[in-house]
């Protein structure tokens, strides 16, 4: 009691004391944000991966159902149904592309929603040619045909792909020497050519940078998510895989000018990239690979990047660095869907201590 006979009540906070709680706040949020958004990615690297994992197995029921073949990655079809033909497919695209995703969940194996990864914006890059809902194309975005909005073109395709098939594995359309413009084309491969199942990559995830692989088109980006990475250099042809001679040895993993790096580049040149997919770029495809989630190289992300998510051909999923992929090589040791001479020259591992 007060000694005049009234109560003392204390007022509110004084300034430094809430300046203090403030500070205090400000030092904890900065202690834990790290963790959170550290855990958040590790959770997103996780669901990436479960979603990866349901994918293979609807390629041990595809594989099931076809006799042990292996879908190509994309064909041209014929008519609005899908079919296709494998040796007279238009090059017109009048109906755009089937891809892969397409043969598995049209069966009923898995959901659209599987070939996705919240890592993306957006769960994925968009289709070529994404037909009819404006939410499924992305700004500054064309189809093949140069259009900038919703039509009625749509590929056989999941509306958002984060995945991208391994070319030696699920061949390219181009079984014919008119489609592959050079002497070598493209062959289904069955499962039993492949010795090692579970070491040999079947998918892995894309960069999440849907311009970095596409190309630029009637002054805008054609997306180019249905086409597959080729991880090979032939040491006659460069990064064509059609234009050497059939009987030519052979494929190396990296370049022969690049056998620490393999031709990665640094992620701020991938950032501002397009064209990644094609040979015509003069640099290798594995760019064009997730590196998305944590790694724990320090010295190795600060110049290139996360880490990716792998699907391999016995339906296991693992995450590594695009350059771990390589230099392990786990793409496998022969261009298994290619005619002619197909044998990986440098199948020894070098170790590059990133």
């Amino acid at each position: 009691m007060d000694p005049r006979g009234a109560s003392h009540r204390r007022g509110g906070f004084t300034i430094l004391e809430l300046l203090v709680v403030v500070a205090i706040i400000a030092l904890l949020v900065a202690i834990l944000l790290p963790s959170l958004q550290s855990a958040r990615s590790h959770a997103k690297t996780a669901a990436c991966s479960s979603n990866f994992h349901h994918v293979g197995l609807a390629m041990a029921d595809y594989l099931f159902s076809s006799g042990a073949v292996y879908p190509p990655s994309y064909v041209y079809p014929d008519d609005a149904d899908g079919n296709w033909g494998v040796k007279n497919q238009s090059e017109s695209r009048t109906y755009g592309y089937s891809h892969w995703s397409y043969f598995l969940y049209n069966e009923g194996e898995v959901g659209d929603r599987a070939f996705q990864c919240p890592s993306i914006e957006r769960g994925g890059h968009p289709r070529t040619n994404p037909g009819l809902k404006k939410d499924d194309w992305e700004a500054g975005q064309v189809d093949q045909n140069g259009q900038t909005g919703a039509n009625d073109l749509q590929d056989k395709q999941a509306a958002r792909i984060a995945y991208t098939a391994n070319a030696a594995i699920m061949p390219r359309n181009k079984f014919t020497g008119q489609l592959s413009g050079g002497a070598r084309v493209n062959t289904f491969v069955k499962e039993n050519q492949l010795k090692r199942t579970g070491d040999i990559i079947l998918a892995a995830e894309f960069l999440d940078n849907w311009k970095a692989i596409g190309i630029v088109n009637s002054g805008g980006v054609e997306s180019k998510s249905h086409r597959p990475i080729n991880p090979y250099f032939h040491v006659g042809s460069g990064f064509n895989e059609y234009s050497a001679a059939i009987n030519a040895p052979g494929f190396i993993y990296g370049t022969q000018g690049d056998q620490k790096f393999y031709g990665l580049l640094k992620l701020k040149d991938v950032r501002a990239a397009t064209n990644l997919l094609d040979y015509s770029a003069g640099v290798a495809q594995i760019n064009a690979l997730g590196r998305h989630h944590p790694t724990t190289q320090k010295v190795y992300a600060k110049q290139y990047g996360g880490s990716g998510n792998y699907l391999f051909c016995d339906g296991h999923v693992e995450n590594m660095t695009p350059l771990q992929s390589v230099e392990n090589r786990k793409w496998g040791d022969a261009y298994y869907s290619l005619s002619g001479e197909s044998k990986i020259l440098n199948m020894t591992k070098v170790k590059t201590g990133n």
